[in-house]
């Protein structure tokens, strides 16, 4: 299903990731105009969410470290009600929704708008390889695919975590390795 959402660049008319059930069917084998038009009647997504337990210390430990947090989502209007309700607005600098730009991940360009707030280099937390880790890298943003669930496991070009304190740790490494080359850069030579 993410492969097939992940082709996608632009949002559909809500602002979320366009889902084109026959090309669904098509990548599981299933050719069946009965079964495809059932499927089609059924899909509706979900209006069911939650936050992690590690997702507050999470963004409360990369907000001390001082960093710039900017949430970059396929989502509808319906999100900022969502954040502002669980209190995520007070660890963000901003929020970048697919609704509001016109740009769904994996377009590099909705990265690219995330990095004009929170600059370059960035690193982007993401737990679809499909739109997540491809969007990132097309927009030469590092990525770090939460694979919570394992659903990843021949994905080895780029470093996977399985929780946000994971995330944390790799991050934490990055920006020590990002330090050490701006005092490399800045002795004299």
């Amino acid at each position: 299903m993410m492969r097939v959402m992940g082709k996608y660049n632009y949002p559909d008319e809500q602002g979320s990731n366009p889902f084109d059930v026959e090309e669904f069917m098509y990548e599981l084998g299933i050719v069946s105009k009965d079964i495809m038009k059932e499927v089609q009647e059924r899909v509706k997504y979900g209006d069911s969410h939650f936050v992690y337990d590690d997702a507050i210390p999470f963004l409360e430990a990369v907000r001390s470290m001082g960093l710039t947090t900017v949430l970059v989502s396929n989502a509808t209007p319906r999100a900022r009600e969502i954040v502002k309700e669980y209190g995520l607005d007070k660890y963000l600098d901003s929020l970048i929704f697919s609704c509001d730009v016109g740009l769904i991940k994996p377009n590099p360009r909705i990265f690219s708008l995330a990095m004009k707030i929170g600059g370059f280099p960035a690193v982007h937390v993401g737990d679809i390889y499909e739109m997540d880790v491809i969007g990132a890298k097309r927009a030469f943003v590092t990525p770090l695919l939460l694979d919570r669930f394992g659903l990843y496991p021949d994905v080895k070009e780029v470093k996977k975590v399985s929780n946000l304190n994971d995330a944390l740790k790799e991050i934490q490494k990055m920006v020590e390795i990002e330090e050490i080359q701006k005092i490399k850069t800045m002795q004299p030579v």
